[in-house]
């Protein structure tokens, strides 16, 4: 009587003219929803995900605070063949220099071509040029002094003089229009240098080509997800209101979450961007599985209302039960502290939501409006699916035993090959080889030594000397020769290489003298000097003006999280044995640390997402069904595609990165979702009074179709992105949709077989009814 009472209920409210009243309420929702796409921005501020609550990053904002960005530059590779030594080639990279020294927001240019070398004498600080462009004479000797100099021949030229580098600075925290703006300037003043072949690598650079594919992306992924699921839906249900009606569903959804983000003043970011794609694929669940079982109901002889009152009655409880497990898949991102993550999760969840109430709202208002599809009303029993899947349902429970132990054997498997799971990251791990960003970074990781920064903190712990100490300088230099050796930084920039660099000018530039002084007294003579050819603030990115901090930084090639954290595990313990902690101390930092150390943080911190996902769909299961049973049974089939495909990322050597550690409580939560869809109607059986085998059937032939119709379509959304060219977005589209490709055979082949396992005695019937009456 419960399930007829809410089906007169559902059948009153269904009516021609409450769906008009429902689409006119839509449609004034909708209309600033699409004023608001007006101001949809993209995000290209990449330290949002730094966590905001962390000490490291504190350290970092403090160190960045007293020397200035890290990473605030734009370095220019120039080759020329056989050798950059020729005048005429010198002479249009100074122009370059010249041009780019012109182009606001560039605070400073650093060419070999605008250098000079100190040299101290009795009557004061000469400067000499490195390069003397004017005359070819003048080549070979300073082309013999630049080698004769490690420290300029490793900041500005390749090993073979082969090619060299200018570096420039531009002004922290560019917007994404005067980022625009100072890469068109500095295009041109490349362009008209007449230099071909110019390599660029630097922070404007790669955002501005990250915000370009993005955008190109975010509407290319877009018209592919709704051209693949438009031919899915054709191909399910044959009818033109069978692909309108899902698609307005989910097109609404998407223009009202990204609305909201905007009207809330959220840009859409790497991640966000996503939202579009993945709410168009997975809030069609609700209505493939509404239109599902309305098709049924009409093939039963109903007419329309009965037909839909009756798909709403039986539906609604799992769809609603289904839409919660998918949005707390997403929603447990919220935790990762990781403003971009955490917005991700968030408004996700709220696009499960949304998509869940125009299902109810949206669409039946659709169907009761279009005529009723003639094929639909004709009674197919006998039908060509119901067949198959009663032959799949047969040979699933004639192979049980096979089943369970093939099941048993791909996770122990898969188990075996977890451990060989690295949590490993690059900067540029996105771009593919081919990109040409990519390819001018890795031609400076070949010829420059790299481009990924080290940074290293000073702090004088002894009050009465400063950096300048000579005994405090010695310190510093076991740990610059420890990072050369052992690290293979270069081009190092630090109180000692500077105080080098004075004691060789203080001698007449004579390369014999270029290491620190005899004693302490000429070293304080010598800082006293450095004022003389730049200063305190000159010095200001290198050392305080109290002279208490300072900084050792240079440049390395990016070998990947993995390897850096076992060289700083190394370091640690190298400057605790050699170093006098009672008179200086060192703490490393800089972005690039910050980024390794914050990938594996939020790496292991979204696996735990993963489990506070298990632990609350568990909890719900419980809640719903009151029966152990039902919970292992729902669990399971769940749990074989995560060993699985964290068995895949082992064999092939798929690192663990934010990028793919989402993949997990994504996929989980909207995995569960079918055998969700598939329990509840074996319980809307049982409460018939079906036999538990009779039940299963009538599940597979009503619920198998919709899940594996919504299966496939999830699939194909996903399988998408894998032409895209960022690296995290073509693993979580092939991993998401090998994960779900495996828990539809799981749910087709091992969930009959523990359901006739562990059900064999009809449990006691579920105490829902209160749920089901507010419901409804």
């Amino acid at each position: 009587m419960l399930m007829e009472d809410r089906i007169a209920r559902f059948e009153r409210l269904l009516t021609r003219r409450n769906a008009w009243r429902a689409l006119l309420v839509l449609l004034v929702l909708t209309v600033p929803a699409l004023f608001a796409l007006r101001n949809l921005r993209l995000d290209h501020d990449f330290e949002k995900f730094f966590p905001q609550e962390d000490p490291e990053l504190d350290h970092y904002l403090e160190f960045r605070a007293r020397f200035g960005n890290d990473n605030d530059y734009v370095l220019f590779g120039v080759p020329n063949k056989p050798t950059v030594f020729d005048r005429d080639f010198l002479v249009r990279v100074d122009t370059m220099a010249v041009r780019l020294g012109r182009v606001p927001d560039v605070m400073s240019v650093a060419s070999p071509t605008r250098l000079d070398e100190p040299r101290i004498s009795p009557a004061g600080v000469f400067q000499i040029p490195w390069l003397r462009v004017d005359h070819d004479s003048t080549l070979a000797a300073d082309s013999a002094r630049i080698w004769q100099d490690s420290r300029i021949r490793e900041h500005f030229f390749n090993a073979d003089a082969s090619a060299l580098m200018v570096l420039i600075t531009t002004a922290p925290g560019l917007s994404k229009a005067r980022t625009d703006s100072v890469l068109v300037a500095i295009d041109t003043a490349v362009m008209s240098s007449g230099l071909p072949d110019v390599k660029r690598a630097g922070r404007v650079h790669g955002q501005h080509h990250y915000i370009a594919l993005m955008e190109r992306e975010l509407a290319t992924f877009f018209i592919s997800s709704v051209i693949l699921l438009t031919i899915f839906l054709f191909l399910a249900f044959r009818t033109g209101w069978g692909v309108g009606a899902p698609i307005a569903v989910v097109g609404l959804t998407v223009i009202w979450q990204v609305a909201m983000m905007t009207a809330m003043g959220k840009p859409l970011s790497i991640l966000t961007m996503l939202l579009p794609t993945i709410l168009f694929v997975v809030g069609m669940s609700d209505a493939v599985h509404i239109i599902e079982r309305y098709i049924e109901a009409l093939r039963d002889g109903h007419r329309k209302e009965r037909a839909l009152a009756i798909t709403f009655a039986e539906t609604g409880l799992s769809t609603f039960i289904t839409m919660l497990t998918t949005a707390i898949g997403y929603a447990t991102l919220i935790t990762s502290g990781i403003q971009p993550m955490s917005e991700f999760g968030l408004f996700t969840s709220l696009g499960v939501f949304l998509a869940y109430v125009l299902a109810f709202t949206l669409l039946p208002a659709v169907l009761l409006l279009v005529p009723t599809p003639v094929r639909a009303e004709h009674a197919v029993r006998a039908s060509l699916w119901d067949r198959k899947v009663h032959g799949l349902l047969r040979f699933t429970l004639r192979n049980r035993k096979s089943i369970l132990l093939a099941c048993l054997a791909v996770t122990l498997v898969s188990a075996a090959f977890i451990p060989r799971i690295k949590v490993n990251n690059f900067l540029l791990e996105d771009l593919p080889n081919s990109d040409p960003h990519k390819q001018d970074f890795l031609w400076f990781e070949r010829d420059f030594g790299g481009v990924r920064s080290f940074e290293l903190e000073i702090a004088v712990m002894d009050t009465t000397r400063d950096i300048w100490d000579l005994a405090v300088l010695r310190e510093i230099e076991k740990v610059q020769r420890f990072a050369e050796d052992a690290y293979g930084v270069g081009a190092i920039v630090s109180p000692v290489s500077i105080m080098c660099a004075l004691n060789k000018a203080d001698n007449g530039g004579s390369p014999a003298f270029d290491k620190l002084p005899p004693d302490d007294a000429t070293a304080q003579k010598l800082a006293r000097r450095a004022k003389l050819f730049g200063g305190r603030d000159g010095l200001s990115s290198i050392v305080t003006a109290d002279g208490k901090h300072a900084r050792l930084t240079g440049r390395m090639v990016d070998e990947g999280g993995w390897v850096h954290k076992r060289k700083n595990a190394l370091l640690r313990p190298f400057i605790a044995d050699h170093v006098d902690p009672a008179l200086v101390s060192f703490k490393q930092t800089g972005m690039a640390y910050l980024i390794d150390r914050n990938n594996e943080r939020l790496s292991r911190q979204l696996i735990l997402s993963l489990g506070l996902s298990f632990v609350l769909i568990a909890g719900i299961m419980v809640w719903l069904f009151r029966e152990p049973r039902m919970v292992l049974i729902a669990l399971l089939p769940n749990v074989v595609p995560m060993f699985f495909i964290a068995g895949i990322m082992g064999l092939f050597g798929i690192d663990l990165k934010v990028s793919t550690a989402i993949i997990f409580s994504n996929a989980f939560g909207i995995a569960v979702d079918d055998t969700i869809h598939l329990l509840g109607k074996l319980r809307i059986e049982l409460n018939k009074g079906k036999t538990l085998a009779y039940a299963m059937k009538r599940t597979y032939l009503s619920g198998g179709k919709a899940v594996i119709v919504m299966s496939i379509m999830l699939c194909a959304g996903f399988i998408t992105l894998i032409a895209s060219d960022f690296g995290s977005v073509f693993y979580m589209g092939l991993l998401i949709s090998i994960t779900l490709a495996v828990a539809l055979l799981a749910e087709l082949f091992l969930l009959p077989v523990l359901v006739m396992l562990f059900m064999k005695r009809r449990p006691t019937k579920p105490p829902v009814a209160i749920l089901e009456t507010h419901l409804s």
